[in-house]
This record gives C-alpha cells, sequence and structure tokens, in this order.
C-alpha cells in the first residue's frame, strides 16, 4: 500500500469511527428508551441490559454502516480541501485515480460487512432480541400490575386496575383493551381478576370474574357482547412455534417462502421487497461511500459543520428514497426489483457526474 493511500486512509478513520459510534449510541438510547419502563419493572440486571444492548445493536447497523461511511470519507477529504492539502497532492501530480484507490477499498469492505450483517446477523439479532423482550415483558407482568395507571406491558394491549392488592397479583375494578388480533379489538370490564404465571415467570395470564367482554371489528360494523362470570385470558407473547417476521428470515428463506405456492400474492411481494432491500442497502453504502470522495473535495471550503449537513442531507436524502421505494414495492404496484434498485441506479448516475464534474474542474482550476 502506497504512502498515499495510507494517509487518506488515517484522515478517513477517525470521522468513521466518531460517525459509526454516535450513531449507534443514539440509536442505542432511542431503542432502549421505550422499554425502559419494563426493564425496570422486571428487575433486569446489569448483564442482562448489556446483552440486549448488544443484540439490538447490530439491527441497525445497515444504514448506520453507509451513513458513517459516507460521513467519514466527505469529513476526511473535507479537512484536506480545507487546509489546501488537496491542492498541495494535485500540484504534486496526484491524479483522482489514485486519491479513489483508498475510497474504493474502504465502500467495497463496507459494502461486504453490511451484506454479511443483512443475510445473516441482522435477523438472527432481531429474532434473539424479540425473544428477550418477550421473556422481559412476562418477567414484568409476574411482579404484578400497579393500580390507576394504564399500563401498557407489550403492543397493542393496555391494561388498567382501579384497585390492586397482593402485591399487584390481584385486583378489583379491571379494564383491558386488546388489539393484538388482527381486525378485531377486544375490550374487557371485570369487577375482579387475578394474575397467574407460570414457575420462572413465564406463560402469564388473567383471570376475571364478573364481567363483559365487547368484542369490535376493526371497521367498527360488527360487535358482539358477552357477559362472563369467569374468562382467562393469556398475556404472554408467543414463543416457541411463533411465526417469524420476514426481518428474521435470512435471504435463502425469503426467496423460498415467496415461491411457496402456498403463500399469498401480497405476501410474496413483501418477501421479494425484503429480499432485494437486503441487497440493495449494501450496494448502496458502496455508492455513497465513492460518492463522498468527490463531493468533499468539490465542497471543501464549507467547513465542518456545512460538511457533516451536506453528508446528513445525502443519506437522508437516499433513506427516504429507499423507505418510499420500499413502501411502493409492499404496495404490488410496481416490481420489488425494480423500485429498489432505482435509487441505487440514480445514485450511482450521481457519482459519475461528480466525479466527471471534479475531473474537468479540479482544485487546479479553482
Amino acid at each position: 500500500m502506497s504512502l498515499l493511500s495510507r494517509m487518506l486512509l488515517r484522515e478517513m478513520a477517525i470521522p468513521f469511527l466518531f460517525s459509526f459510534c454516535a450513531l449507534s449510541v443514539l440509536l442505542l438510547l432511542g431503542s432502549l428508551l421505550p422499554l425502559l419502563e419494563p426493564m425496570l419493572r422486571a428487575g433486569i440486571k446489569f448483564t442482562e441490559l448489556g446483552k440486549i444492548a448488544i443484540l439490538l445493536l447490530p439491527t441497525f447497523w445497515a444504514f448506520v454502516l453507509p451513513m458513517a461511511t459516507l460521513l467519514g470519507i466527505l469529513l476526511g477529504f473535507l479537512r484536506l480541501s480545507r487546509d489546501s492539502e488537496m491542492l498541495a497532492l494535485f500540484a504534486c501530480g496526484a491524479g483522482l485515480k489514485k486519491l479513489i484507490i483508498p475510497v474504493i477499498m474502504v465502500s467495497i469492505t463496507t459494502c461486504l460487512f453490511s451484506f454479511f450483517l443483512s443475510a445473516s446477523v441482522i435477523p438472527k439479532a432481531k429474532t434473539s432480541s424479540r425473544n428477550f423482550i418477550r421473556e422481559l415483558t412476562e418477567r414484568s407482568l409476574a411482579r404484578g400490575i400497579p393500580e390507576k395507571i394504564f399500563f401498557s406491558p407489550m403492543s397493542k394491549l393496555t391494561l388498567y386496575v382501579d384497585k390492586s392488592l397482593d402485591q399487584g397479583h390481584r385486583f378489583k375494578g379491571v379494564y383491558i383493551q386488546d388489539a393484538r388480533k388482527e381486525q378485531v379489538t377486544y375490550q374487557i370490564m371485570a369487577r375482579e381478576g387475578e394474575l397467574f404465571a407460570q414457575p420462572g415467570g413465564l406463560e402469564v395470564g388473567l383471570r376475571l370474574s364478573n364481567g363483559t367482554l365487547n368484542r369490535i371489528s376493526d371497521d367498527y360494523r360488527k360487535t358482539d357482547t358477552l357477559d362472563f362470570k369467569s374468562y382467562a385470558l393469556r398475556l404472554s407473547l408467543p414463543g416457541k412455534g411463533r411465526k417469524q417476521k420476514r426481518g428474521e428470515l435470512g435471504l435463502g428463506s425469503l426467496l423460498k417462502a415467496a415461491s411457496d405456492p402456498d403463500t399469498s400474492a401480497r405476501h410474496k411481494v413483501h418477501f421479494l421487497t425484503e429480499f432485494h432491500e437486503r441487497l440493495a442497502v449494501p450496494v448502496g453504502a458502496l455508492i455513497l461511500g465513492i460518492m463522498a470522495a468527490p463531493l468533499g473535495i468539490l465542497f471543501g471550503r464549507t467547513g465542518l459543520s456545512g460538511g457533516i449537513a451536506l453528508g446528513l442531507a445525502a443519506f437522508l436524502l437516499y433513506y427516504l428514497s429507499m423507505a418510499f421505494a420500499a413502501s411502493l414495492a409492499d404496495t404490488g404496484n410496481i416490481s420489488p426489483v425494480i423500485a429498489l434498485w432505482v435509487p441505487n441506479l440514480i445514485f450511482a448516475g450521481i457519482t459519475v457526474g461528480l466525479i466527471i464534474l471534479l475531473n474537468k474542474q479540479g482544485p487546479l482550476r479553482n
């Protein structure tokens, strides 16, 4: 490796590591805050907190890596351009081809690592984190339900008890809204209730007495009312036998599910969308990394704040275009292949245009 390549790699390494760590911490805190209440109620240990942090981190690295690569290369070249070192390199005969080699090396490495994460690590991390959160939620429930508080231990389930007895395991005046099943919502009111749990805090449920159950369809056209003397409600999240979401499937499993004749047309589109998004995002990291070099040279006088704003704007534009493409593909109105690869083609065209522009009016001509 040449001296020039080593120098450029050092310039890109520090902003890349800083961006990667800062973005990972911010996203991790954003993911942990909604889980703070059930974690505290479950009496989580420090080691368990570290475990859930490790499980959650890879789930958003697929987008942190492209962004950190873009910012790392961009800020490295901005610093060289701002301090006129880039001008000196061009004056010494270092052409754009020599400058772009280490950038391509870094971008390809990021692309391959992103692909490994998307294909193997992220699906397993999502499955493990979901199972851990399920266990944590059930441990929280097993410790009891607080009184006079709208308590939501899991998504689409809200509990309210007027009076809590026996350390939150027996209740008087119970209200429950359960929308966990598709196309129907249950509203349950009972005079009395009792919390039960299997050893270890798993398989948590409620035994309700003397109450009323209202079942309401999602379009509010169908309603049923049932009076009961005794009713058992399972609060546990599905564990073993739970159907995996598409984000938890590997690439081979996604293709297998999409080609399965028993899979509905709508779900086939969803599986293909996830498959092509897993492939397109790592390629996007390669394109954004290469694009950052001419951006950093051409806009070298914008300073650090301007460079960060430029990098964030470029990544945000890419991220929004990918999110829009995925949503469009999910509707089935356009092929996932076309929808999810068009943003990469557009940004690849922008990258080529910036390189051509830099060749025509490089720093020496300015």
